[in-house]
């Protein structure tokens, strides 16, 4: 569970594997979109994230965050309509572990756009292994 307030779970993507050929970092591009029900529209200014439980090569080290006003589901998986808010660190040291099930330094960035869902991406990682994970990310932004 990627936004669940708890280190101690974790959101754990393959990303797309191709059969029998060894793909490294297959994580990369990999994430999830989200709708806040707490309000129709909503500006982000800040993401933190939460290290999983085990293999730090699996951090997520860059990402972006996008945004969109669409409220078609389909619009949402095909991406077709999102603009970039963020890219950039996730806080996670790409050399030092910051341990394990542990919050990171929040990573805050100017913003003005008013969405009413968002879309988190990995762009890297610091290792490269078969998935990458993380136990939180949480957008920080106001209604």
């Amino acid at each position: 569970y990627a936004i669940d307030n708890s280190t101690s779970t974790k959101y754990l993507n393959f990303g797309v594997n191709t059969g029998g050929i060894t793909v490294y970092q297959p994580g990369i591009n990999t994430g999830f979109y989200v709708s806040p029900v707490s309000s129709t529209a909503s500006i982000a200014i800040g993401l933190l994230f939460g290290t999983a439980n085990d293999v730090p090569d699996r951090d997520p080290i860059t990402v972006t965050l996008e945004g969109t006003n669409v409220t078609s589901l389909a619009a949402l998986y095909l991406g077709s309509s999102w603009t970039l808010i963020y890219s950039g660190p996730t806080g996670i040291s790409a050399i030092t572990d910051p341990g394990r099930q542990v919050y990171v330094s929040q990573q805050n960035f100017s913003n003005t756009l008013v969405f009413r869902s968002y879309r988190l991406l990995v762009t890297s990682q610091r290792g490269n292994t078969n998935c990458v994970q993380y136990s939180e990310a949480q957008i920080i932004g106001y209604l």
